[in-house]
């Protein structure tokens, strides 16, 4: 699921814009389909730490890629992956920016599986730099994170 950006075809290069796009689509697609429609999530940060299911997800995936300039979080590099059939860590560097502001970070998320299907998973993040990138987004929100991450 992550490699996508780490291997880049390039063929990629010589694609339209509409062809990248309904090629990223498919490759989500794919993966989203090996996540239980019950997929629980438990967010990164400290005050915007919350857990929710797939309709949070769903929700939470909007609101974080309208804080960000071209529709949020890239990975950029894969240090690790160590996962068995019922758990699964990944350490990977990623990029976000907000208004020319880069934000680069180390991170790391954790997966549980049940059956070969995603049904459980962690943002392990530095919670207070976490906070501080997003919140500097919606400086004037005043709610819990349940409120921010769903927030249209």
């Amino acid at each position: 699921m992550y490699g996508i950006d780490q291997q880049p075809d390039p063929a990629v290069a010589s694609l339209t814009t509409e062809q990248r796009d309904r090629r990223h689509a498919e490759h989500v697609a794919k993966y989203m389909a090996r996540m239980s429609p019950d997929l629980i999530v438990h967010t990164g940060g400290v005050r915007l730490a919350t857990t929710g299911d797939m309709a949070f997800m769903q929700a939470y995936a909007r609101r974080r890629s309208s804080l960000s300039d071209g529709g949020d979080v890239s990975i950029i590099a894969i240090h690790q992956i160590l996962a068995d059939d019922n758990y699964g860590i990944l350490h990977f560097r990623s990029r976000t920016t907000r208004d020319g502001h880069v934000w680069e970070r180390d991170g790391m998320g954790a997966w549980r599986f049940e059956d070969g299907i995603a049904v459980e998973h962690w943002e392990l993040s530095n919670g207070p730099k976490w906070d501080a990138f997003y919140l500097a987004g919606d400086p004037d929100f005043n709610g819990d994170a349940m409120e921010y991450w769903t927030k249209e």
